[in-house]
Order: structure tokens, then C-alpha cells, then sequence
């Protein structure tokens, strides 16, 4: 008889995990991170507990449609918070939260509409599904982010028109 041969799941090549790829999307210096596993979604959680760095405000703020004061919102700190922290702080465990939060639902909607500017027009615009407000407006909450996230799966399966 054969010897048989064990499968081991972490050996494979199987692309990176939609929640490691979403952590990822605002780090700005890569590079600082190259260290840092993040194979599985309990990498991730482990990366938000320990907060992600000051300097992801400032690429989410240059690379999206996001202004400071809606990100403030997001993030529940005021300007003010916003304006002390410097480029080497980390945030804390809550707003790393929502920053990955936001992060997940940006690469859903890039996914999902296959360009920058169709899902940031769809992000900022009144949908009926949300109660005529934009989903930008709703993600100071976490039901805000689960609302925006079924109604992209909504117009991903064609159920929303």
C-alpha cells in the first residue's frame, strides 16, 4: 500500500484571504507591514487590536472620496483628536475597527462595480434601499456598514436596481 500524504492547508497557494487583502487596502508604506502575517481573518483581528497606523487616515483621505469631516464622523473623533495625532501614533483598537470596516466595504465596492468612481458616485449618492440617505452618511455605525455591505451584495446578484 501507498504511503498517504497529508494535506496541509497553510502550504497552499491560494491567493490572500478577502479579509487580509481588506486590511491592507489603506496601509500606505506596505513595506512596514511586509513583516506582519496576515494569512487568516484571526491575523486581521490581531492587527486591529493592536490599531493601525495614524498615517492610514491620511491615505484614506488622499486616495478616496472621504473628506476629513466625514472621517471624523466615521472614526467617532472630532477634528480636533483628528488634528493631535501624528503620522507614528496608532489608533486605538475602536477606530481601527472602522477603518477596517471601511476598507472591507471599499474593496466589496470596487469589486463589485469594477471602478473607483462608479462606487464612490454610488457611495455618496441617496439610495431609496437606504432610506433616501447615502451610504457614506450611515458608517458611523456598524448596522450602517452591515446596511451598506447587503446592499452591495444586493446589486452584485441583480437584485437591486
Amino acid at each position: 500500500m501507498e504511503n498517504s500524504k497529508v494535506l496541509d492547508i497553510d502550504k497552499l497557494d491560494i491567493g490572500q484571504d478577502d479579509s487580509c487583502r481588506a486590511f491592507l487596502f489603506f496601509i500606505n508604506n506596505k513595506a512596514q507591514y511586509a513583516g506582519l502575517k496576515c494569512v487568516h481573518s484571526m491575523d486581521v483581528i490581531d492587527h486591529i487590536r493592536d490599531g493601525f497606523p495614524y498615517s492610514t487616515v491620511h491615505q484614506i483621505l488622499n486616495t478616496t472620496c472621504v473628506s476629513r469631516k466625514d472621517l471624523s464622523n466615521i472614526l467617532h473623533l472630532s477634528l480636533r483628536q483628528m488634528n493631535r495625532y501624528s503620522n507614528e501614533d496608532v489608533l486605538p483598537a475602536e477606530q481601527s475597527g472602522f477603518v477596517y470596516e471601511l476598507s472591507r466595504l471599499y474593496v466589496r465596492g470596487l469589486d463589485t462595480f469594477g471602478d473607483k468612481e462608479t462606487f464612490e458616485n454610488w457611495l455618496l449618492r441617496a439610495q431609496p434601499a437606504l432610506g433616501m440617505k447615502s451610504a457614506l452618511s450611515l458608517l458611523d455605525t456598524t448596522e450602517g456598514f452591515r446596511m451598506a455591505n447587503d446592499l452591495l451584495s444586493r446589486i452584485e446578484y441583480g437584485f437591486y436596481s
